[in-house]
């Protein structure tokens, strides 16, 4: 490094000569500081000042001003694409992540308000089934015939006898039913039985008489031969 001398006697760095750092930066060697030594001051400044020895193993921040610009420029250009990659992966994963949550909160949203429609159908659909309940309640006990307890103590008006509804059953035919019927006796079937043998006797003795009105005579030869020539016919 062809920069590095001392600030007072502008003597270079050569082998066998050490210079020293200030506090204030500036190099003196070592015959300039002896010379100075009793001032404890900078050289060119004239402020009080430290110095420390410059050697291969000193600190590291002091090391970088004795580092080519060259070298920290082109490590500070990887350190920055390092921890611009890294920046920018980290701004892909909040992007996407801010994308899904609003997608979501959209989606929550809507979720909500068609839960709550759905809540309120649902309480009116409650309503119209309790009312249909009570009205089928109250249809049943006007309909049903014993919803009214029945004991010899209660007398029951004829008016409510009337408006008591009655239920028939129509009775089914069966091969039976005919013949049973048939062989009922009823008042106006033996009616009926007495007028038909009336009928038939009075026919009866119309005949008898009629038969017994006819008067039977002889047949005569005339007679004879007509029936004579009605058989060779």
């Amino acid at each position: 490094m062809d920069w590095i001398h001392c600030n007072k006697c502008f003597v270079q760095l050569e082998q066998g000569i050490i210079l020293h750092l200030t506090s204030c930066g500036h190099m003196f060697c070592n015959k300039c500081l002896e010379n100075g030594i009793t001032q404890n001051s900078c050289f060119v400044c004239r402020v009080p000042c430290t110095t420390m020895k410059l050697v291969p193993d000193m600190n590291s921040d002091v090391q970088d001003y004795f580092t080519d610009p060259e070298e920290i420029i082109k490590k500070s250009w990887e350190v920055l694409r390092f921890q611009k990659q890294h920046r920018r992966r980290l701004l892909s994963y909040l992007l996407q992540s801010t994308k899904k949550f609003y997608t979501a909160r959209t989606e929550l949203k809507r979720m909500q308000e068609l839960c709550q429609k759905q809540h309120r159908q649902m309480k009116e659909y409650q309503k119209v089934i309790k009312h249909l309940e009570s009205k089928l309640a109250n249809q049943t006990k006007q309909l049903s015939p014993f919803n009214v307890p029945i004991s010899p103590s209660n007398n029951l008006s004829p008016g409510f006898l009337q408006s008591t509804p009655t239920y028939k059953r129509t009775a089914k035919s069966t091969p039976y039913s005919q013949t049973y019927q048939s062989n009922l006796v009823t008042p106006a079937r033996i009616s009926r039985n007495r007028s038909i043998s009336s009928g038939a006797h009075s026919q009866r003795s119309s005949t008898s008489n009629r038969i017994s009105s006819t008067v039977f005579t002889p047949p005569t030869q005339e007679s004879a031969g007509y029936i004579n020539f009605l058989k060779h016919l």
